[in-house]
């Protein structure tokens, strides 16, 4: 069994006293040096912390590149009433600022809801689990580093119809803690299943010619996630502009989960520079 098949024990980050330090893992495909955008939302969104509250949107911007270097978090005291709180994550890279999630959380209560008030269309419904338990192959060969795509994440297409012309449906797991030695809110694993609506990009852009980082993610979630994996559809725009954006729909076991948007700037591969 190669190292890129076995199945992988490692987390994102490791801590180091008040530090964060990455793993490959937590690698970006884009450049060895920078950290992958998933890494970046599971890590903010694990440091949320608002007791007895939906975190119902949260949105992500990176302010630099994230680099492969040990980091600060800051976080503040949620604010608000008792409805409704906000609490910001900076992540900080020699004291500057590299990327920040400000979150808006929903105070849990019980409701007895209509008939049908939870029924939405759901392409994952009665479709089969594929084997969300390893990566894929050969990712490692083709980025040309260990990365979070090739260690950190499992990913199967969906088989199924999809939605709606030039959309594409994806399994996603987190197969590894965001910070070792500490569980892994669910928050934290729908966010880094979120980054990957670049996928419908990838349909319009092949990876060996072009590159599509995002620039920042906003996620929106009803509930907390049920079970390990999070289903998506997604779709995404291009533009000669340089930008694009692209756009989730969330999923897991139970339904419908929220959605996802992201802003991307687009580059040509032989022109970059």
């Amino acid at each position: 069994m190669t190292a890129e098949n076995a199945a992988p024990s490692r987390a994102l980050f490791e801590r180091d006293g008040r530090l964060v330090v990455p793993t490959d893992h937590a690698r970006g495909p884009w450049r060895p040096d920078a950290l992958h955008g998933a890494a970046v939302a599971a890590l903010l969104a694990s440091a949320i912390d608002v007791p007895g509250r939906t975190p119902a949107r949260i949105t992500f911007d990176l302010l630099a590149p994230v680099p492969n270097a040990p980091m600060a978090l800051a976080v503040t005291a949620p604010e608000g009433g008792q409805r409704v709180v906000r609490q910001t994550v900076t992540l900080l890279a020699d004291d500057a600022p590299v990327a920040r999630a400000q979150c808006v959380a929903v105070r849990r209560t019980e409701l007895d809801l209509p008939e049908g008030a939870l029924d939405h269309p759901d392409p994952f419904a009665g479709v089969p689990v594929p084997d969300l338990s390893r990566p894929r192959p050969g990712v490692s060969e083709a980025v040309g580093w260990e990365c979070f795509d090739s260690g950190a994440v499992s990913m199967r297409g969906l088989k199924s119809p999809a939605p709606e012309p030039g959309s594409t449906g994806l399994w996603v797991n987190l197969l590894v803690p965001v910070v070792a030695g500490e569980p892994t809110p669910g928050i934290a694993r729908v966010a880094a299943a979120a980054d990957y609506a670049s996928t419908a990009t990838n349909v319009r852009l092949p990876y060996g010619r072009w590159t599509f980082m995002n620039a920042e993610l906003s996620l929106h979630v009803a509930r907390e996630p049920a079970g390990p994996w999070i289903g998506l559809t997604s779709t995404g725009v291009v533009q000669p502009n340089g930008c694009g954006f692209s756009m989730a729909t969330l999923y897991d076991s139970a339904g419908r989960l929220g959605q996802s948007a992201q802003a991307l700037v687009v580059e040509d591969r032989q022109r970059a520079g």
